[in-house]
Order: structure tokens, then sequence, then C-alpha cells
């Protein structure tokens, strides 16, 4: 696996120094490293835990842009550390053509309703959480079509989700006690997103909606189901003098088989007794405020989210988590951020079971170049 990283970096590296003298060329680098304490607080009967992470792995990136004519290119590779077998893997990798009215973006890139937070403590990433689960929308980077207007309208097709076909053979048989053997999945449309961001002086502005369907059969019961995911978002930011606000609403159905990441299971479709599809009702938001003392800058925040299926006995699940950080400059492009963040996992979906709380703080320090 390592001889494998290293020729890919080797490739990517040729391919980089063998740009036309003609073309633009842009390479840059980025070096994190997290020291953070993790404090977990466990449901009773389980033991609380308390460790000390410093994660490197799969935030560290090496990348370059490139232009030539109306044409452009962004190739981004993560490198990750020794805890995760010091291995390289693609972040971003896409091409662009610039057709004088908009861009058509083809290739790998963020889903047009990621919008993170500036949290950087571990959470459900190892660095780097930005309030994922807990309000911010995080779908990681996808293959995509994209064309973006210069009058501020978007449209996506983006790389289709949903559970395995083993995943919901499962899930069909545990609640149904059957024994289903020959579960399908088939794949009928990509993901489709729409949206409009409005840019004015201290207001940014990126309302939008996305859809996903995902069809499951059995040719054994001669039946089919399908599991239909939407998504309704307003992203937001407005700069008021020394301080800033940034947001993210959202509101949806069945965000986890859409591919949100670290929902709760109650954010996902379910079978009910009688096999039928009971859906997920989802909502969640952030809100940041950030403060600039220069040279630093303050930032604070709360995020939000919760599911509640239409299965029945079953109530609403929610997660919540807040920070607060200092970003101070070291040098140029070296600066530390220390942080101490909160998350909260509430009760599951019965309303009874307790979740785990946790408590993390450290510092992180990035180098870019």
């Amino acid at each position: 696996m390592k001889k494998i990283a290293i020729s890919l970096l080797a490739l990517t590296l040729a391919v980089f120094l063998a740009v036309p003298a003609m073309a633009e060329f842009d390479p840059y680098g980025s070096i994190r490293l997290g020291v953070f304490q993790w404090n977990q607080d466990n449901p009773p009967g389980t033991d609380d835990d308390s460790d000390l992470k410093m994660p490197h792995g799969n935030y560290s990136r090496f990348g370059a842009k490139f232009q030539t004519g109306d044409i452009s290119g962004h190739v981004e590779l993560g490198l990750k550390g020794a805890e995760d077998g010091d291995t390289v893997y693609e972040r971003l990798l896409y091409g662009t053509w610039d057709f004088g009215d908009g861009t058509l973006l083809v290739g790998q890139d963020y889903c047009p309703y990621t919008h993170i937070s500036a949290q950087v403590a571990p959470g459900f990433y190892d660095l780097e959480n930005y309030f994922i689960g807990y309000g911010c929308l995080w779908n990681s980077r996808q293959p995509q079509l994209r064309m973006n207007l210069e009058n501020g309208f978007y449209a996506a097709l983006i790389r289709p989700q949903g559970a395995s076909a083993a995943a919901a053979q499962t899930a069909y048989n545990a609640a149904t006690a059957a024994a289903v053997a020959d579960m399908d999945q088939d794949v009928t449309l990509p993901k489709i997103c729409v949206g409009y961001k409005v840019k004015m002086d201290n207001l940014t502005l990126n309302p939008g909606f996305a859809y996903n369907t995902m069809k499951y059969e059995s040719q054994a019961l001669n039946k089919d189901w399908d599991v239909d995911s939407w998504l309704l978002y307003v992203n937001g930011k407005v700069g008021l003098g020394m301080v800033d606000l940034k947001w993210s609403i959202h509101t949806g159905q069945n965000l986890g088989d859409f591919g949100i990441s670290n929902r709760t299971a109650a954010a996902n479709a379910r079978f009910n007794a009688a096999g039928k599809v009971e859906d997920s009702d989802c909502m969640g938001y952030y809100l940041q405020a950030s403060y600039k003392l220069d040279p630093a800058t303050i930032n604070v925040g709360y995020g939000y989210a919760e599911a509640e299926s239409d299965l029945a006995g079953q109530k609403t699940d929610d997660q919540s988590s807040y920070f607060v950080n200092c970003k101070l400059p070291i040098a140029e492009t070296f600066f530390v951020v220390p942080e101490i963040s909160f998350y909260d996992d509430g009760d599951g979906p019965d309303g009874k079971a307790e979740k785990t709380d946790v408590t993390v703080f450290g510092v992180l320090c990035q180098m870019n170049f």
C-alpha cells in the first residue's frame, strides 16, 4: 500500500512538472496536527473514557491549480500520517470550463450545500469536526457535474448515495422476521441539487434544494421499495464590523440515506413490521460568531441536529455541540487554534436510552505553504 501511495504521489508531481510553460501553475500545501484531550462521559453501566489524541492523518494536503485559456483544473491529494498507514488519497480532482456566462465543473469537488464552521477539535472526524453531524451538512467530496452561472444560480448532478443492498436486506429481515436473500439495489437518477448564491456588500446567502432516490427490489417477494431523500437549506454569512456571523439551516427527509455524515440512525428510512418504508423527518442548524481582535480571531458557535422516524413508537433523536476557540497567528502562514468543544448526543429515539457526552480541549497547529 505504501509503494502504491508513493507511486501516486510521484506521478502527481511528474504531472505538475509537465505543465506547459504557457499554463498558470499554483502549487500549495498544508500541514495540520492536533493535540487534544478527549473526555467521554458514557451512559450508566459503561466506564467513562479519557484519551490524549494527536491526529495528523487525513487533513494535511498537497495540491495545485492550473489554468490554460478558459480551462482550469484543481488537483488536491490528502496525506495520511503514520496512524493511517502513511497513504495518499484523492481529495479534489476537477476541471472547469469558463463559457462566458458561467462555468461548468467536471470531477470531484465539495457539494454546494456544504458550509463548514470554524470548529477544529476532534469529533466525528479525528480533527476539524466543523459541526459535522451537529448542523453542518457534510457530504464529503463527491464526483459531480456542476454549472455555476454568473447571476448566482447553480445546478449539479452528483453521485447518488443510499444504503447498500446488503444493509437494506438486513434491515428488512430484522423488521419483518423474513429471510429475504436476494435484495438488489437499483440506481435510477443522480443526486440533483439546485440553488442560488447571492453576494452583496457584507452578506452572502446560499439557499438551495437537493433530491436523492434509491430503489431496492426482491424478485423472490416480487416487491420493490423507493427510498427518497431530500434537503432544503439556507447557508449564509454576514459581516457586522468587527463581528462576522455565519450560519447553516436545513430541513429534510432521510438525510442519513441522502449521505449527510454523522447523523443518528433515526435519520435513515426504516422498514416497519409490514415491510413498508417509514421515512424520517430531519432538521438542523448552526450559528457561529467570529470576533476580530487583531491579530487574533475569536470564534464561538452552537450546532444542533435532530431526526424523528415515522416508525411507530419512535421519538425525536437529537444531538448538539458548542465550542469556543481563538485563531492565533505565529508567523505569516503558521497559526495555532486553542479550542474547547462539547458534544451532547442526547437520548436515544426511544426517549430513554442516554448516549455519550464528550468534552474536548487542546490546540490545532497549521502551517500553509
